[in-house]
């Protein structure tokens, strides 16, 4: 891509050549209301950074769509899956009181462990910033 652009149907092309797997295309409309916003172009022309900022901001975008369609998943009652090993758990009963199951039975053996482990790092992160 060329450093220097003024064109923002220019830098839409350019920007899908240089990053064929982005999260999607961009679009002539996207760069502009980029633009307005001040995130692009604020020196008179598109240059390398703003090629970055436009990666950041598909990436955010990413983010956030898979942020909702969890939200929409625990709504919808889907099925829970282990925070450790990802494997789904099986769905709770209808008249169970408390919290839901979070750990698969393989890995809630291991999540006292995981947690102490946590725990003696973050004591001796603390111990060693106070000896400093």
């Amino acid at each position: 891509m060329k450093l220097y652009t003024t064109s923002p149907d220019k830098f839409a092309k350019d920007f899908s050549k240089t990053v064929p797997g982005a999260y999607r295309q961009i679009s002539t409309q996207d760069i502009r209301d980029m633009t307005d916003c001040g995130l692009i172009k604020r020196y008179g022309s598109y240059s390398s950074t703003d090629l970055q900022t436009v990666i950041g901001v598909l990436r955010y975008e990413q983010l956030l769509e898979k942020r909702k369609q969890k939200t929409i998943e625990r709504e919808q009652g889907q099925q829970h899956s282990c925070k450790l090993c990802g494997e789904s758990l099986p769905p709770e009963r209808e008249g169970k009181k408390g919290r839901p199951r979070e750990y698969c039975d393989y890995c809630e053996s291991k999540r006292a462990k995981e947690r102490n482990s946590k725990w003696r790092k973050r004591r001796k992160a603390g111990l060693s910033q106070l000896a400093v």
